[in-house]
């Protein structure tokens, strides 16, 4: 708001000027307009100034005072106009900068409430004041106060004369309209095609509304009369002549490549990084984050529909979001993996995967899945109404093909890829396939039809999706074991599902009151903690020693488990999850989570207990044997002439017998129609079978599994040679 105080009542023709302006009365009697004196303007006006320093102030305000309504103080003089003819974002700063060039202002944000004294005065002679804001800046430009060149940078050019609004080309005594204004401003380069565009800027008008309308062409484009001449035409309502102008641009564009330094062109979100893959910044939906040092000047930020989109404040997710999810382990485990998305590219040693939640239905997994999406955007998941959220939404079902989702996977720029309902997939035998692309960078190089080489370059990524199946369900028993290491399954129980330890409090999932409270939070707080987390990993990024952090929370972690979580690819997998910790605790030491509602120990434990329902689903099958194992009374020595189903064999390993298993047994424990072959074949990938000796003579024999026990002592349970059985430790209260 603009407020401006008369000591003198106005008259009626001043008021009604100033009605017609924009203003409105803020004393006197407001039905009649009597007594006036003090006088109000809001964002519908636009109020020109010209200071009293200036030094065509003198010979300028006789014209005004002729023409205008203006109001005149100790500090200058005030002209307001109606803003709707100019209207436009990019007109009002392109004006703003080219009036300041001359020492001129114009305020369109009116966000000064200083209230200024001075009287008002309209033109004397009877004639009604200017109401259009371009028709004062014909008076600047009347008055050679070089508001041309300010504008355009120039008034004449090589036989082109540039006017308030039209190129004319002159010759001798001829002259001709050419175009409507045209100016280029940027000279930009891709970073990843290395080719060179011109962004050029239109002065449009239709009818009494102006506005600038800016696009960004190929050098290539910009250079051929034709397609420069139509691309004109067709985004403005104006008459061309096509090879005048034609010939303006390659004069404008020789120009403007000696005396318009070069930017780098930032299209897609993400991190962006220079010619050595040093990392400069990070595109965040609309917001251009850069690291200590690094010249904003060189960008040119111009994304069209980003994925990323805020609303809120960052204290207001803590508050309405972290505050309650914060009373869930699970869920905050989930977060920090969904964290680490824009970390997987910064530390060596981290490999994309597929984190699975899945579980009964109703029990929250939808819910996880936009919680995750509240850190970066639109939290809405298909098939839900979104009222009052923008943006499009972070997360994706698996009703696209496998093709078009790998190529959305391949456009996640900054954090996770979302995927909510895996069991709707349609993937078939190829649904193995796409775990294994996607674990593996989703690279495709492929020939083209002219025999080019076409690549797509492997991207690092996390995807978490959610349903009520596991990944293990829907691969074939024949499927590579690096299947399980790239997907990775997280049991969040309900239905048919359950897990080790699900009773206790760590791992109920999900409260009611945490579920409630956390879906009133997330469609009105989001986006604001990715810009915010950013911004922690640029100001640690010199000095960080983020791999020295990662070996020693993988080591906690593996602290936590049997050792065979340790091996080869399931290292890989606890990698992911010690990654999820470093980015909770980058969160946290740098202020984007609020340590009112989390501490360290809460952020190792939420990630724990993930990791912990990950090896309780992986390794299922032990577990199933190991409780099979401990029910029975005596498991003797004996030899296959027994007959037994179950009995140890005189071979021991690391101090723990080995056994003696029937197929029959074994089913007994795993019913189900070919769960034996699945399981034998896991046993044998997880080195747990003595032998395993391909073409080894059985016809005829009862078959047996050969297997290894000292696992069992991982899981607290010991060999008693007195009693011939296994027993259950029981580890001392903390």
């Amino acid at each position: 708001m603009s407020k401006f105080f008369s000591n003198d009542a106005l008259n009626a023709d001043v008021v009604d000027a100033v009605v017609r302006a924009g203003g409105k009365a803020l004393d006197g009697e407001l039905a009649s307009l009597i007594g006036v004196k003090s006088i109000e303007f809001d964002e519908s006006t636009v109020i020109f100034s010209l200071p009293k320093t200036h030094r065509d102030y003198i010979r300028l305000l006789p014209t005004l005072k002729k023409y205008c309504l203006i109001f005149q103080s100790s500090a200058g003089v005030f002209l307001p106009f109606p803003k709707k003819d100019i209207d436009d974002n990019k007109l009002l700063v392109f004006l703003q900068q080219a009036l300041t060039g001359i020492g001129l202002n114009i305020d369109f944000a009116l966000a000064d409430v200083d209230l200024k004294y001075g009287l008002w005065s309209i033109p004397e002679s009877g004639v009604e004041p200017l109401v259009h804001p371009f028709k004062v800046l014909e008076i600047f430009e009347s008055h050679g106060m070089g508001l041309i060149e300010a504008m355009y940078g120039r008034s004449q050019f090589n036989g082109f004369e540039f006017t308030l609004e039209q190129i004319r080309f002159r010759k001798k005594q001829d002259v001709e309209d050419v175009a409507p204004c045209i100016w280029i401003d940027k000279v930009l380069r891709d970073p990843v095609t290395k080719h060179y565009f011109t962004q050029i800027n239109i002065l449009s008008r239709s009818g009494m509304k102006y506005g600038v309308i800016s696009s960004i062409i190929p050098n290539t484009d910009l250079q051929d009369a034709k397609k420069l001449t139509d691309l004109v035409i067709s985004i403005t309502p104006s008459v061309v002549d096509r090879k005048l102008l034609g010939t303006l641009v390659k004069e404008l564009l020789r120009h403007a490549v000696i005396q318009i330094g070069t930017q780098t062109w930032i299209r897609t979100e993400g991190w962006i990084r220079d010619e050595d893959g040093v990392i400069e910044g990070c595109a965040c939906g609309q917001e251009l984050l850069l690291a200590p040092g690094v010249d904003p000047d060189r960008f040119h930020m111009d994304i069209v529909a980003p994925r990323l989109a805020q609303i809120g404040t960052l204290s207001g997710w803590n508050d309405a979001v972290l505050a309650p999810l914060s009373q869930n382990l699970t869920l905050l485990g989930a977060i920090q993996l969904g964290m680490a998305g824009p970390m997987v590219d910064l530390v060596p040693g981290v490999s994309s995967s597929i984190f699975n939640f899945f579980g009964g239905a109703g029990r929250g997994k939808t819910l996880l899945l936009s919680t995750v999406a509240s850190l970066y955007g639109n939290t809405g998941a298909p098939g839900q109404s979104k009222p009052g959220q923008v943006g499009k939404s972070m997360i994706e079902t698996f009703g696209a093909t496998r093709r078009a989702l790998q190529a959305k996977s391949q456009q996640t720029s900054v954090g996770p890829f979302l995927i909510d309902e895996i069991g709707s997939n349609s993937y078939g035998d190829l649904f193995e396939s796409y775990v294994y692309e996607t674990g593996n960078g989703l690279c495709h190089t492929k020939l083209s039809g002219n025999g080019d080489l076409q690549e797509s370059p492997s991207k690092t990524l996390f995807v978490l999706t959610t349903g009520e199946v596991s990944i293990m369900s829907l691969v074939s028993r024949n499927a590579k074991q690096g299947i399980f290491d790239r997907g990775v399954d997280i049991n969040v129980g309900g239905g048919d599902v359950s897990f080790e330890g699900e009773d206790t409090d760590d791992f109920v999932f999900l409260q009611e009151d945490v579920k409630k409270a956390v879906s009133a939070g997330i469609p009105k707080e989001y986006g604001t903690v990715a810009p915010a987390f950013v911004r922690a990993l640029l100001a640690e990024m010199m000095s960080q020693c983020w791999e020295v952090e990662l070996a020693k929370k993988r080591q906690e972690l593996a602290d936590n488990f049997p050792s065979y979580v340790s091996k080869d690819g399931p290292n890989r997998v606890l990698s992911r999850f010690a990654l999820a910790l470093l980015a909770g605790e980058v969160a946290l030491r740098n202020g984007v989570f609020n340590e009112q509602y989390v501490d360290s120990d809460d952020l190792f434990n939420g990630v724990l207990v993930c990791a912990h329902r990950w090896v309780t689903t992986r390794w299922n099958h032990l577990y199933v044997l190991a409780d099979a194992l401990c029910s029975q009374k005596r498991i003797p020595y004996s030899t296959p002439k027994s007959g037994l189903p179950l009995y140890r064999h005189k071979d021991q390993y690391e101090g723990m017998p080995t056994l003696m298993i029937t197929k029959d047994f074994m089913e007994e424990i795993f019913p189900g129609r070919n769960q034996v072959e699945t399981i034998s074949k896991r046993f044998k990938e997880d080195g747990l079978i003595v032998r395993s000796d391909p073409g080894r003579h059985t016809v005829g024999k009862e078959p047996y599994y050969h297997l290894k026990t000292e696992w069992l002592l991982e899981h607290q349970i010991e060999w008693s040679e007195d009693w011939e059985r296994f027993e259950a430790v029981e580890l001392p209260d903390m």
